[in-house]
């Protein structure tokens, strides 16, 4: 049977969540090597990814095979990112591992009551028939995805953000994607000569501490679930760090109080889909980073406030 048949076939209802958690089942468990394209801000970048799951532990590397030939490569919760035009290697701990060294998050269940959840049909993809699933925000908040997950392997074979008004703001398609459950060490070398590199190890976040900010205002679903001290190049003093979630998306949150004679920085940028906006909230420079509209990130930043002291203080 031909594939335009096959799709052209009528299909028996299907649950969008169900094949989300097919595709976080193929992403946690299956080893593949591929490549794909991303393309955001009118920007192409080629990359290729090695992803091998033994025995629990994950490894992964992924290459630009445009630009800079940066390389990422994780061992574990350790992720060594090499900068070759800067002669840099940086080590960072990132735990949970993630998929795509964090193009794709995780879809799980604690993000529904923000979004909704739709199988859209099928279509032909890289490997063949894909389920078509959208991923919509209830509200102007965040941004929505579509994902076309393979009908047999259940991997994500490409994917879309989109914001408010549907347009597509990052695309990502594999162009390559092979299965091998025997990837071995050699594929996770990188290609670059390590002993002319200066290699910087990141000050781990002290977490647990108990925010010295809060926020008076934050967007329907999200929490703070993480928050700690964070050691940033530049810094004479650990910067104030907190992430705030709704399940799906994420905003991180950085309060340093400004050197002496220091300018501060006011405004928004943006970087690929990643958006930050800074300003200055009683003397103390603010900075928030996430994948989500501008607007979220300047209503979070402007509501907040040193949190009231404790009765110890």
């Amino acid at each position: 049977m031909s594939v335009a048949l096959l799709l052209a076939l009528p299909v028996a209802a299907e649950d969008g969540q169900a094949w989300l958690d097919r595709m976080a089942g193929a992403l946690a468990g299956t080893s593949y090597s591929g490549e794909f394209v991303c393309e955001s801000a009118g920007r192409a970048e080629r990359l290729r990814i090695v992803h091998r799951v033994r025995d629990g532990a994950v490894a992964e590397r992924l290459v630009s095979l445009t630009g800079n030939g940066r390389e990422l490569i994780r061992d574990g919760d350790e992720v060594v990112v090499y900068l070759p035009d800067q002669k840099l290697a940086i080590i960072e701990r990132r735990p949970g591992g993630s998929d795509l060294l964090g193009a794709l998050p995780q879809f799980g269940g604690e993000f529904r009551p923000w979004y909704e959840v739709s199988y859209v049909g099928r279509e032909a993809a890289l490997l063949g028939p894909a389920a078509v699933v959208v991923v919509r925000p209830k509200d102007g908040y965040r941004f929505g995805y579509r994902l076309w997950i393979d009908e047999a392997t259940h991997m994500p074979v490409r994917s879309e953000l989109s914001d408010a008004a549907s347009r597509v703001i990052e695309r990502v398609r594999f162009t390559l994607l092979e299965f091998d459950d025997a990837i071995a060490d050699a594929a996770f070398e990188p290609a670059l000569d390590r002993t002319k590199l200066r290699w910087v190890r990141q000050a781990p976040q002290t977490t647990g501490v108990a925010p010295a900010w809060r926020a008076a205002q934050m967007p329907p679903g999200f929490r703070l679930s993480v928050s700690g001290l964070q050691a940033m190049a530049g810094t004479s003093a650990p910067v104030s760090h907190m992430v705030f979630s709704d399940g799906l998306a994420s905003v991180s949150v950085f309060i340093e109080t400004p050197a002496p004679g220091a300018v501060p920085v006011t405004g928004s940028g943006r970087s690929g889909v990643a958006s930050a906006f800074s300003t200055v909230v009683q003397g103390h420079q603010v900075t928030v980073v996430g994948e989500v509209p501008p607007d979220t990130l300047k209503y979070i930043a402007t509501g907040l406030t040193p949190a009231a002291p404790g009765p110890d203080r």
